[in-house]
């Protein structure tokens, strides 16, 4: 199986990202420099990141003397109990601290460790002065952070702040002084100037270092307040000569926690400063694009390799898939064809050989359902080997390929795959259904033991592994056959419930995944699916078309999950009320999981389900909020309904302080928006 981590082998093809990372951080001519690293959760943004440290760090002298120092922060490990613009700069100071020889720049680390003290838990200076100052000083606020930002846009941006403010809306965004900010002086751009100063000093006087380069991760998972407090100690405070900074995150996810945290500065259509704040932030973009199904093949064939494979043979595998891709980027790099020309049939082990078959059937529904994400693509590679052992361990035989291409329904269509379960726990063996749904579609060159008589032993064909470029098939023959016009058999009459079935596009595709099923007990296989076919009374009993809705409300691609929210809203009042509590019930059971989202978007297309969505979050035990999905969440929520403020209430004063910091920060942001 493999672990859930970034890592420092390129197994995805992204080195023209690593390239464009690169080349921009070598040229002295752009630093200082911010560079938004942007894509998906799960695309690989965190893998980026290693291999560019790796490759920076090991430039050391060569053509040009000195080498780069590179930091690497998550403000994600920090919200909770650190202040996160405070714990950046002392990472930075921290690893700095170990190039310095001179005296006098010791001297200076020390100075500007004092000055974060005193930066420590201040507040934020700057936004409570543009409520309290003139449209003119806050541009010349702006024009001393960034040049760029002192435009009239700004200004006008700061007279709305200033409307904001008056009577109890600016009481309601003071925070108490301390005993730091008390004795910080009146002076706050001065005190930033002085570190801004002492700091650019430092770093120039480190000689031998090309630049610094700030590697930070995880901010698309941050609260708003630690989203803006980041790029404030970029700017504010360490963007000098010699400094570079990449930014990897969410773009959507990203904006949208910035114009959480800015309501005020909302336009009159409702769009947000996120993406213009970005704009401003970021001098370059650098974005990581959803695998396409070639490379997503390539992909999960790899970590399949890299299972069965010894070091040495994983090497020769990585070479050939590195000189295949520069000859055609956009084909399969790795498969079985590749796989047996480069180390010879006869070193193949056979567990490999069965793998890459499998993967190789269903990488286009996959590939297509997952959307092309990494993580998600991993993730269902450790489910497959999950199930495998799991049943191992208890003597069972499963088939590896029998799992995969029933993982595929039960994830992307998860009503059919309840009805697949309904028909197997009728049948006493194989299921007749599944056998006439087959032979419908596949026509009847197909056996009821799911043989198929006219492909040969050896499995679908093969690419030709001379041939440059070539794109493996990756369905079996009669597919092809079906694309050219031969009509398959369409046998008896279908039951009217197997016709439903496979009248859907998606259900016809999926039949024609190898292996065939009609020749398979399934029992064993749907024991591994418990998790989701137990979804209690209320679920079992929606039908199949509310269950794959269910389902796909708790999907972890965003487009699959907005499109059943979407749906939800244009069901009938009884429909809805059906499915309703089955939601409810999941975010019960796992409050971590996505049901909660899809509950909270609810709320803010369907006001009336409101009441029942805190009525189900009051029986989650606090320990088990998630407080990082708080501000998320209550953006949808009505704030000022009591259901709300009760919920609220309870997880204010609940003693679990990540949950009471998330509501407190969620009312002050709504107060300053006056919600």
């Amino acid at each position: 199986m493999w672990a859930d981590n970034e890592t420092d082998e390129d197994l995805l093809g992204f080195d023209f990202v690593v390239d464009s990372l690169f080349v921009a951080l070598t040229e002295p001519r752009l630093l200082p420099l911010t560079i938004g690293l942007l894509g998906d959760w799960g695309s690989g943004k965190s893998s980026v990141l290693k291999i560019v440290h790796a490759e920076l760090e090991a430039l050391r002298d060569g053509d040009e003397p000195g080498h780069y120092v590179c930091v690497e922060f998550s403000p994600w490990q920090y919200e909770d109990y650190d202040d996160v613009k405070v714990a950046l700069m002392a990472a930075v100071l921290d690893r700095l601290e170990r190039e310095v020889t001179d005296t006098e720049d010791q001297e200076r680390v020390s100075w500007l460790r004092r000055r974060l003290r005193a930066f420590r838990g201040r507040g934020r200076v700057f936004g409570r002065m543009a409520l309290t100052t003139a449209p003119g000083v806050l541009s010349g606020m702006a024009g001393f952070v960034d040049p760029s930002l002192a435009s009239p846009e700004l200004v006008q941006a700061g007279t709305s702040i200033l409307g904001a403010a008056a009577g109890a809306g600016e009481q309601a965004l003071q925070d108490p002084p301390n005993d730091a900010e008390r004795s910080a002086g009146a002076d706050p751009t001065g005190e930033v100037r002085a570190f801004k100063e002492q700091f650019a000093t430092l770093v120039g006087n480190l000689t031998h270092v090309r630049a610094v380069v700030v590697l930070i991760d995880d901010l698309d998972r941050c609260l708003p307040e630690s989203v803006v407090d980041t790029f404030e100690a970029v700017r504010l405070f360490l963007n000098s000569p010699k400094t570079a900074f990449v930014v990897a995150a969410h773009q959507l996810v990203v904006e949208s926690a910035i114009d959480s945290r800015y309501p005020e500065l909302r336009r009159a259509d409702g769009s947000g400063i996120g993406a213009d704040y970005l704009e401003k932030m970021l001098q370059l973009k650098v974005t990581i694009p959803a695998l396409s199904a070639a490379e997503a093949e390539t992909y999960m064939n790899l970590l399949l390799a890299e299972l069965w494979l010894a070091d040495e043979q994983f090497t020769t595998v990585r070479e050939t898939v590195r000189q295949r891709r520069v000859q055609n980027p956009l084909g399969v790099g790795f498969n079985l064809g590749v796989a047996e020309a480069c180390l010879g049939v006869e070193e193949l082990p056979k567990p490999l050989v069965d793998d890459l078959m499998w993967a190789g059937h269903i990488a286009p529904a996959l590939t297509g359902g997952l959307r092309g994400n990494p993580r998600q693509l991993k993730r269902f590679l450790n489910n497959v080997m999950l199930r495998l052992r799991s049943a191992q361990r208890r003597s069972i035989n499963l088939n590896p390929a029998v799992i995969a291409k029933l993982l595929v329904l039960e994830e992307q269509h998860f009503g059919d795959f309840k009805k697949l379960f309904d028909w197997q726990m009728a049948a006493t063996g194989t299921v007749e259904q599944l056998r006439l749904a087959e032979t419908h579609v596949r026509g009847s060159a197909y056996s009821a033991d799911g043989d198929q008589p006219d492909t040969p032993a050896d499995g679908p064909d093969r690419i030709d592994s001379d041939a440059e470029g070539a794109n493996p098939p990756t369905v079996p023959r009669s597919r092809v056959r079906a694309r050219r016009g031969a009509d398959p058999d369409p046998g008896p009459r279908l039951p009217s419930e197997v016709a439903e079935w496979v009248g859907r596009e998606h259900m016809r595709a999926w039949l024609q995944l190898e292996p065939a099923l009609a020749g398979h007990d399934l029992r064993p296989y749907f024991t591994y699916a418990r998790d989701k076919l137990s979804l209690g009374v209320v679920a079992t009993r929606l039908a199949p078309r509310l269950q794959e809705l269910l389902a796909n409300l708790q999907s972890d691609v965003v487009a699959t999950r907005r499109a059943a929210v979407n749906t939800v809203t244009t069901l009938e009042v009884e429909e809805r009320e059906q499915l309703m509590p089955a939601l409810l019930d999941a975010v019960v059971r796992n409050p971590a999981g996505l049901a909660l989202t899809a509950a909270a978007e609810l709320v803010a297309r369907i006001p009336d389900v409101v009441q029942i969505v805190c009525e189900a979050l009051m029986q989650v035990p606090v320990s088990a909020v998630p407080a990082q999905r708080v501000a998320s969440v209550a953006r949808n929520l009505p704030l000022d309904h009591p259901a709300v403020v009760a919920l609220l209430d309870r997880w204010q004063g609940s003693g679990v302080s990540g949950l009471e910091r998330a509501v407190t920060t969620v009312r002050r942001l709504a107060a300053q928006s006056g919600r």
